[in-house]
């Protein structure tokens, strides 16, 4: 009665244990592989905290014009004091000698409190606007990653079901030919064929299998770059649902061709736009550097002079010190370094300007020669998938030619081959095909 006991037990727990492993496997769309791509891909975090980093850098520069305040405290002991030497005559001493005198305390403390605050600075003004156009230049950098890292999953998505799409041919392929050595193998034995003909078809069937093991580890590498590209760990199970013949139908080749590139869609001809505004800011920062710079502060200090250290008893006195001022740094004459720093920052911005102009009309071209690359992949798609077709058929003939007995086993190779070479080229087509799509879908800013 124990032993079925402990084997039920034993069942319920590894049923158990599968029942956990299913439930740990995750299913994604292209969607929502993008989604998840886009909150936990290494880059994508990064970019999220250069954001935050650039929120600190203007909570920095702005708290650099509010009112700053710093305490001090200070204890000085003379081991020695200083001895100064004065006419002995000044104290009814005989004219030419000199006294020796020491002045101040042993044991000397002080505690000062300032607050200063910066009254105008043009500098600071500009360094605010600086501030938060790089903290816009980081919003366009996260977006700019985040499109690079859609096209990334959605490539990576893609080659997982092209994988698996060959998988799938090569399983047919090779149900196919399982039945022709079983109905060859009838034949032989029926005195209809030689076994010499039955040895080159196992050797086909063999070759075949070779072919499928080589596909399932395509689909093992493929699915590991996804979950890199994903955030996810080597470990982690995930399941596709999108299916490869529905995403060809959903292409839309036409209405993505109809489409025009506009400038301000695009990331990167924001980024440098941002860029030359930061560069024309660098023009009126070193134009500051002409302008005075205002400061006003408030001092509160604190001395005693002891002979002891007797700081702490409340009876002895301390003397106070209150300071107010204004500081006003007028800047008169840098023998023309403020000149050539303005120089030098209006040659940088025009060279921005140059650039951009640059950018852009390489982002045109770019997305000029994506559309015309996406046209040639769609039309060499189509005629890839319609020679993958033509092969099938062919093959399938010549596989019933061959049960006749009216082709030979070299034929059925040669067919064979051309089969796989078809089969090869047109899932090949389809990476391509999609490949050109995300490129210009990045371009227009649609991933």
């Amino acid at each position: 009665m124990i032993k079925p006991i402990k084997n039920s037990f034993v069942l319920l727990l590894a049923l158990l244990l599968a029942g956990t492993a299913i439930a740990q496997t995750q299913d994604y769309t292209l969607k929502q592989a993008q989604d998840y791509a886009v909150q936990h891909n290494f880059q994508a975090k990064n970019a999220v905290i250069d954001i935050e980093i650039a929120v600190k850098k203007i909570r920095e520069t702005l708290a650099s014009g509010l009112p700053q305040a710093q305490a001090s405290i200070g204890y000085t002991n003379f081991i020695n004091l200083a001895t100064q030497l004065i006419p002995a005559e000044f104290f009814g001493g005989k004219p030419g000698e000199f006294m020796e005198v020491q002045f101040g305390t042993k044991n000397n403390a002080n505690i000062q409190g300032q607050i200063s605050q910066l009254v105008y600075s043009g500098s600071y003004f500009v360094g605010l606007k600086m501030s938060k156009i790089a903290q816009e230049m980081t919003h366009l950098q996260m977006e700019k990653v985040q499109l690079d890292v859609k096209q990334a999953i959605a490539s990576s998505y893609i080659l997982c079901l092209v994988a698996e799409k060959n998988q799938e041919l090569m399983k047919e392929t090779i149900t196919t030919m399982e039945a022709l050595v079983k109905d060859s193998k009838a034949l032989m034995q029926g005195g209809f064929m030689q076994e010499t003909d039955v040895d080159k078809l196992n050797l086909l069937l063999a070759d075949l299998k070779t072919n499928q093991l080589n596909a399932a580890n395509q689909i093992r590498n493929a699915y590991s770059l996804l979950k890199f590209n994903m955030g996810l760990t080597i470990i982690d199970e995930i399941k596709l649902t999108e299916n490869l013949d529905v995403l060809l139908l959903a292409t839309d080749p036409e209405g993505l061709l109809a489409q025009t590139f506009n400038q301000s869609d695009n990331v990167t001809a924001r980024l440098m736009e941002a860029q030359s505004g930061l560069s024309k800011l660098q023009i009126k920062l070193a134009q500051t550097e002409y302008q005075p710079v205002v400061t006003a502060f408030l001092s509160q200090t604190e001395n005693a002079q002891r002979n002891t250290f007797s700081f702490f008893d409340t009876k002895e006195k301390w003397y106070a010190t209150s300071i107010f001022g204004v500081n006003v740094a007028i800047p008169i004459f840098s023998s023309g370094k403020r000149y050539y720093k303005v120089q030098g920052a209006n040659l940088e911005y025009v060279k921005s300007l140059n650039t951009k102009r640059q950018v852009d009309e390489s982002l045109a071209l770019g997305a000029l020669t994506a559309k015309n690359n996406f046209q040639v992949s769609v039309e060499t798609f189509r005629n890839k998938r319609d020679n993958f077709e033509l092969a099938k058929k062919i093959y399938s003939k010549d596989q019933i030619r061959y049960k006749s007995g009216v082709a030979s086993t070299t034929d059925l190779n040669q067919t064979y081959n051309s089969l796989l070479q078809a089969q090869g080229t047109y899932l090949g087509s389809i990476m391509d095909l999609f490949t050109k799509k995300f490129e210009l879908q990045k371009a227009y800013n649609q991933l």
